[in-house]
């Protein structure tokens, strides 16, 4: 939680969503994600969002979106599925083509399970079960993205593998969208080194400054 204190501190007003399928709720509501993921989770952050604009007193053309993980999987999702909301996003590691991940993390039962397909540990997945993985991810959205995304990536993360964030950089470079990407060498998926972590918030906080023209 360090990270939404500080950017209070700077003078952000910070939305915490815990979506379906998240904890806190019980067992039914931790089994309703897998199978929509990409759908589910992310309108009810949107759901949300767009909730908060209309009972506070914010500044609706000043929204940014960051998230790690599978917060950065919605993120992602967030900027794709709903362009016309964000003006900046930062991400770290972030899980962003389902389809590419499943043969290089260390939790290929998350990419199956979450998208709702059977696991077994000596299973390759079927075409159909490749298109399915590739449809809930969002990668499938980038063409629509038009703000302005920070990645930050651990090298050493077996977790999302570095190459998610670097597919994603890509795309987005290719499509002229404002893209920036931190390497971390010698941090893992939770970029818990200190000079990673001290690093990786200046630079949030810049990044969103900049861009939400703060």
């Amino acid at each position: 939680m360090l990270y939404p204190a500080a950017l209070c501190r700077v003078g952000f007003a910070v939305l915490l969503v815990n979506y379906r399928g998240s904890l806190g709720f019980g067992q039914d509501s931790v089994d309703s994600l897998p199978g929509n993921v990409g759908t589910q989770d992310v309108r009810d952050v949107q759901l949300c969002v767009e909730r908060v604009l209309q009972e506070e007193a914010l500044d609706a053309s000043r929204v940014a979106v960051v998230g790690g993980s599978h917060g950065g999987f919605l993120a992602c999702h967030l900027i794709g599925q709903f362009p016309d909301t964000y003006r900046a996003c930062v991400v770290r590691n972030p899980v962003v083509n389902i389809a590419s991940m499943v043969a290089t993390t260390d939790i290929p039962d998350w990419c199956l399970t979450e998208t709702g397909l059977p696991y077994a540990p000596d299973a390759l997945p079927d075409p159909a079960q490749w298109t399915e993985m590739l449809h809930k991810s969002p990668i499938r959205y980038v063409d629509r993205v038009r703000v302005p995304v920070l990645l930050m990536l651990g090298e050493d993360d077996r977790r999302v593998p570095p190459k998610q964030g670097l597919e994603y950089y890509r795309a987005l470079k290719a499509r002229g969208i404002p893209t920036r990407l931190l390497w971390y060498p010698g941090n893992s998926h939770a970029l818990a080194g200190v000079e990673a972590e001290a690093d990786g918030f200046m630079n949030m906080a810049l990044w969103l400054l900049k861009h939400l023209e703060c």
